[in-house]
Order: C-alpha cells, then structure tokens, then sequence
C-alpha cells in the first residue's frame, strides 16, 4: 500500500539563473511537523548544489501563513518576475 501524500516542492529552472519554487505544500493534516522547512531545505540545498545564486517564487497576498513562512525563511518581496495572473507577491532569496 502506498503512503498518502503529506506534502510537495518542485523546483523548477526558469531559465539558467532564475530558477523558481513552485508548489510548496504540505496537507492540513501534516502541517506543525515541520515538512514545509525540509521541503524548501531541499530545494535550496538543490539550488545550492547547481550552483544558483538565487531562488524566486511568488504566491497571493491573502496567504498569510505561507508570506509569513517564507518571510522567516529569508525571502524578500522583489519585482514580479513572471507572468503568472493568479500571483500578487513576488519573493527572492539570495543562497
């Protein structure tokens, strides 16, 4: 039997010096285990390991816990950077 999926990150490469997290999510269920901090751990150490300099994502303004999240976490509001029409904040952060 499988195990249920808790949570996900995808880190997905823009282009060669702007790649973006994408889809960092963890179930109601599994939240206050700390999963989101390992799942972006990874993705930077991912990041880090490719050699980037930096990592973008954007999410909407009325996601508080997930701004306050990547807030902690070092991220900085920036420029939009892309054209996705459902996002109203854009983050960065330098690694």
């Amino acid at each position: 039997m499988r195990p249920p999926d808790v949570s996900c990150s995808v880190l997905c490469p823009r282009f060669s010096t702007l790649p973006e997290v994408k889809r960092l999510y963890v179930r109601p269920a599994f939240r206050g285990l700390h999963l989101a901090h390992a799942l972006m751990q990874a993705a930077e150490q991912h990041a880090r390991a490719a050699e980037l300099q930096w990592l973008y994502l954007d999410t909407k303004d009325d996601l508080h816990a997930a701004i306050h999240f990547y807030l902690s976490t070092g991220y900085q509001p920036c420029p939009r950077y892309n054209d996705n029409p459902q996002a109203t904040l854009f983050l960065r952060k330098q690694l």
